[in-house]
Parts: C-alpha cells; structure tokens; sequence
C-alpha cells in the first residue's frame, strides 16, 4: 500500500523534477495533488479505483496510478522527448493494468469445486 504522498514523490520521479530522497517544492506538490486527484476522478468514473481518495492506493496498481498522474502533469512540467516516449507508453497500458489488477477473478457457476 502506498500513500498519495508516495504517489507524488513516484509521479515527480518520472517526470524528472524530483531526485531519489529529496521533496517536493510547494508548487510542484500542489500540481501533484490536482494530478492525483484529476486521475482518481477518472478511474472512479470508469469504477475502477476500488480504494479511498484518501486510503492507501494497492501497492499493485501504483506504477500505473504514477504514470497517469505523470502523463496528466506533461503540460505543466517539460521534459526530454525520450521521458515523454516513456511516460505517455506506460500511461497508455496503465488503464488496463489497473482494471485487471482490481478486477476480481472470474468464477464458473457450471463447474463448482466441492470442498
């Protein structure tokens, strides 16, 4: 499980404004909250973040909560063309890879299992 504050600290890492154990500069956190919370608007829409706004976000699903939140800042933040390459290819699976994540498993009403 991680925290918003993990999920920006992962976001800004992507980005590149960020190093590893440093922390964000106010502004740069305020855009990190409005990303996180533009991003968990849509995947609450979709019905797929099965987590509280203000819960700990599932360890399973978190480089792919990163990246959309990444994605969402690109307007705001620049970055190297190869970055961006990288972010905008791992936001676009990140949908599907939170929805298989959450998504329970299938259970046959044919076949049952007697235990």
């Amino acid at each position: 499980m991680a925290t918003a504050e993990k999920l920006h600290d992962r976001a800004a890492q992507d980005l590149g404004i960020l190093r590893l154990n440093a922390t964000l500069q106010a502004q740069d956190a305020t855009r990190m909250e409005e990303a996180y919370e533009e991003v968990y608007a849509s995947l609450k829409k979709e019905g797929i973040a099965t987590w509280a706004y203000d819960g700990d976000v599932p360890a399973e699903v978190v480089p792919h909560v990163a990246a959309l939140m990444a994605e969402n800042c690109l307007n705001t933040y620049s970055v190297s063309d190869k970055r961006y390459v990288r972010i905008t290819r791992s936001a676009s699976k990140a949908k599907r890879e939170i929805r298989a994540e959450v998504q329970d498993e299938y259970v046959s009403q044919d076949d049952p299992k007697d235990y």
